[in-house]
């Protein structure tokens, strides 16, 4: 079996192995299945900052010239807050010397992903810094971040400033702002996912998703447990597809669940974005259940709401079966292969004496953007074998243990992010992701598409 579009696991998502550690402590974590208060899905006040890091001194007074942008181009932001009134607020300040934190490289690969090189070494070097904190009332929420946004790039621009979204955590160039916050909005509709990101993490086969930034729309981030790590593209698809409902005006109904219809996005991005998930069988709509979120170190100070799938079986079955609800099945390709193939015996020769040398690697634990995927034959119900992809989480005496990436064709036991294990010696190949990046192995996908290609 080819090796799965759902081993590129990163996508749009930033994988971690931790929260962040420098976030506020967690408070109690409620009952676990507690629903969601549908009071808690608005927020009527909402508040969020943007920091601008000058990597040279800025020229002139910033923040004299920010109050003086503020009142002449962007007058909706320029009221003066009132508990109630339906003026927005913004606060300009520069940020104490002393009180600027020094950036680490390895903390930006993580959250400078956009910046080059050179951009990430004048960040680092920044010692002067202009925070903008706005606070703005549910009723206004949209028109607000718009201009909020707008307002930001033209402060970082004029100054050669980089952009730090305190909600998100993620540092941007003036021209990747413009691009990804001001460009994606439709009418007066945020492209959410583009004022969001989403962290995943997780030290076993199973990762927890949270988003980051929902509350400057005055919403709950959204929180998913126990995914198996094969799924994680379409789970983040789901994630994102539910927060640009929200965003968009879906509420809790009255039974604590969220009516997700995903054919009733109106962003014309985002509802294209999900339609080329959709396959013909597809359902399109389904109520999940809303449930209060436990916290987590590193989780937002923002209201957590997690979704809660419907239906009998493990938390990986439910929410597997929701996703077929949502997106319909899109069965993985199967390229039936003669026992004994020379070619693929090579390979897999090649394969074991490889993840040998990693194994010390794989037992210590590997590290984000590492990724350990190996190939390995399945019993089929017919009594013949079934050749897939699963990623590897543990290498426990000798056994690898993982998640399987593929959907089986004829293994009913078994089905996509199911956990499997497998001695070396039932290994057919492997594909190594590097600390930096690139990528070793999968030769055996390489000669069954050429194989395809040549018929």
């Amino acid at each position: 079996m080819p090796l799965p579009r759902a081993a590129r696991l990163l996508g749009v998502l930033l994988l971690c192995l931790a929260p962040l550690a420098h976030a506020s402590k967690p408070s109690a974590s409620p009952p676990a299945g507690t629903a969601f208060p549908a009071p808690l899905l608005h927020s009527k006040d909402i508040t969020y900052s943007v920091v601008l890091y000058h990597p040279t001194p800025p020229k002139g007074d910033v923040v004299a010239g920010a109050r003086t942008l503020l009142t002449s181009n962007y007058k909706k932001l320029a009221g003066t807050w009132k508990p109630g009134a339906p003026a927005p607020e913004v606060d300009v300040r520069s940020v104490p010397t002393e009180d600027i934190e020094h950036l680490e490289e390895y903390y930006l690969r993580y959250f400078a992903r956009r910046l080059n090189d050179e951009e990430r070494k004048r960040l680092m070097g920044a010692q002067h810094a202009t925070k903008l904190s706005f606070h703005v009332p549910f009723a206004k929420r949209n028109e607000s971040l718009q201009e909020a946004t707008r307002f930001a790039h033209q402060l970082a621009a004029e100054h050669g400033a980089f952009l730090w979204d305190a909600e998100t955590r993620e540092y941007y160039a003036p021209q990747h702002w413009k691009q990804e916050r001001m460009d994606t909005w439709y009418t007066n509709t945020p492209f959410v996912q583009a004022h969001i990101t989403v962290h995943v993490y997780g030290e076993d086969e199973n990762v927890r998703f949270i988003t980051l930034g929902m509350g400057k729309l005055g919403l709950p981030d959204l929180v998913v447990e126990q995914v198996p790590r094969s799924m994680t593209q379409e789970m983040g698809v789901l994630l994102n597809g539910v927060a640009q409902l929200l965003a968009e005006g879906l509420t809790l109904s009255a039974d604590g669940t969220l009516n997700v219809d995903l054919t009733r996005v109106k962003h014309i991005r985002a509802r294209n974005q999900l339609e080329a998930r959709t396959q013909k069988d597809a359902r399109r709509s389904m109520k999940l259940r809303a449930i209060e979120a436990r916290r987590d170190r590193g989780d937002p100070e923002n209201h957590l709401l997690e979704l809660s799938f419907p239906g009998n079986g493990t938390p990986h079955e439910r929410q597997l079966a929701a996703l077929d609800t949502l997106f319909g099945k899109k069965p993985d390709n199967i390229t039936p292969v003669k026992p004994g193939d020379a070619e693929l015996e090579a390979v897999a020769r090649k394969a074991r004496t490889r993840l040998n040398e990693l194994r010390p690697r794989v037992e210590k634990g590997l590290h984000p953007p590492e990724q350990l995927m190996v190939k390995a034959g399945f019993r089929t119900d017919d009594g013949s074998s079934e050749h897939m992809w699963f990623e590897v989480t543990a290498w426990e005496k000798d056994r690898l243990r993982g998640t399987l990436a593929n959907e089986p064709f004829g293994v009913s036991g078994l089905r996509r992010g199911s956990s499997v294990s497998v001695t070396l010696p039932e290994v057919d190949d492997y594909l190594y992701t590097r600390p930096d990046g690139t990528e070793e192995g999968g030769e055996s996908s390489r000669i069954l598409m050429r194989r395809e290609e040549g018929r």
